[in-house]
């Protein structure tokens, strides 16, 4: 977030924000959680800890999938 003050007017850059979609479908039952709005590097840090990795691409935003016991795991950046 960056302030400044140009010609009497107060100006406020904020990092995009996204909203993190994550599902989850094991044994026939479908749970999904929406999560945000945050800022992209928070929702990209945050989606790629529930991926069990790394990072996730910066110019993607999803679906990724990950494979859970008895089910699979999908994560979707939307903004």
């Amino acid at each position: 977030m960056v302030v400044t003050l140009e010609d009497d007017q107060l100006a406020l850059d904020v990092d995009p924000s996204v909203t993190i979609t994550v599902s989850e479908r094991r044994d026939g039952d479908e749970r999904t959680l929406r999560i945000g709005p945050l800022a992209e590097p928070d929702a990209r840090a945050l989606a790629a800890f529930l991926l069990n990795r790394r990072d996730v691409p910066a110019s993607a935003n999803g679906p990724w999938r990950l494979a859970v016991a008895g089910g699979v795991r999908t994560v979707l950046l939307e903004r």
